[in-house]
């Protein structure tokens, strides 16, 4: 299972005792971060299943989105598009809070936090699992369930009249777009269509790239397709000029401490990221033997 290395937890805490975080948020202050969450539960303790390290705690959710409520604007991604489009300036430290794979926990411990602060938000749906849940309708408590199975078409409905709610594709079946050769279309087109039809007010229709893969071709075929934008896991924040086709997201994981979670949110973590894919790639020959070190 996916852990983070105990001297990298305690360089975060030094980053945000030595205030770094605060001066990274100070330098992108008028750029937009969007966090990427996945799966919020009520399980206690690591999920043998969650491989990914993507299944955060409700306890600690709640800690990170009022961190979030004290140091940030938090907007809608429909915010940010108008803004986009119509050249107007978004308020300084904005944030967009994004979930994918649209499971079931979502209804039924991430959307009461979410209502309780007052907080907007988008899921990225897997029609296809949405569509296998056909039109039933669950109790609105949390049960181990709610990390396996699907939103259906019923429960997406009621958090979209209840709280707005925005919702997007994360395509048909959940594939690495950029490895299929011919059914890329069908995961964009189709699941945007069974979106629209399920949810006329969906609009502008976002989609967030499966496991955050895509290329130029994949971009071009979203943007064809009839998606206002889409959101990558790349590292970073977006300015007024990022291509909004590669919109850049920090993926929030379990063992994201406030300290940690503050560095992601900064950008800090992105630019380590970004530093570290930068020395990876250097031709110098020093670089290159460190590089084969550091592999081992």
């Amino acid at each position: 299972m996916k852990e983070l290395p105990r001297y990298q937890e305690i360089l975060y805490k030094l980053f945000y005792i030595l205030r770094l975080t605060e001066f990274a948020r100070f330098c992108i202050r008028t750029n937009t971060m969007i966090l990427c969450y996945h799966t919020i539960t009520e399980r206690v303790g690591p999920d043998p299943e969650d491989r990914s390290a993507i299944a955060v705690e409700r306890e600690l959710f709640l800690k990170q989105l009022t961190f979030i409520k004290r140091h940030y604007n938090v907007i809608a991604l429909r915010d940010y598009l108008e803004a986009r489009q119509s050249r107007q300036s978004l308020a300084r430290h904005s944030v967009i809070l994004t979930f994918d794979d649209g499971q079931r926990n979502f209804l039924t411990v991430a959307a009461p936090v979410l209502k309780e602060l007052g907080l907007p938000a988008t899921m990225f749906l897997v029609t296809d699992h949405v569509d296998a849940r056909d039109q039933s309708n669950l109790g609105p408590h949390w049960t181990p369930l709610d990390d396996r199975i699907s939103l259906s078409w019923p429960e997406v409905r009621t958090l979209q009249s209840s709280q707005a709610i925005e919702f997007g594709s994360h395509t048909c079946s959940h594939p690495e777009l950029s490895q299929l050769t011919g059914n890329a279309d069908r995961e964009l087109r189709e699941s945007l269509r069974t979106i629209r039809e399920n949810l006329p007010d969906a609009f502008p229709s976002s989609l967030a790239y499966p496991y955050g893969s895509y290329c130029e071709s994949i971009a071009a075929k979203a943007r064809l397709a009839g998606y206002a934008c889409a959101l990558t896991t790349e590292a970073g924040s977006n300015s007024v000029h990022t291509d909004l086709f590669q919109l850049r997201r920090a993926v929030i994981r379990r063992y994201d401490s406030i300290e940690i979670f503050a560095a992601r949110v900064s950008g800090l973590v992105g630019w380590l990221r970004i530093a570290r894919d930068t020395f990876r790639r250097s031709s110098l020959p020093f670089v290159r033997i460190w590089n084969s070190v550091l592999s081992h």
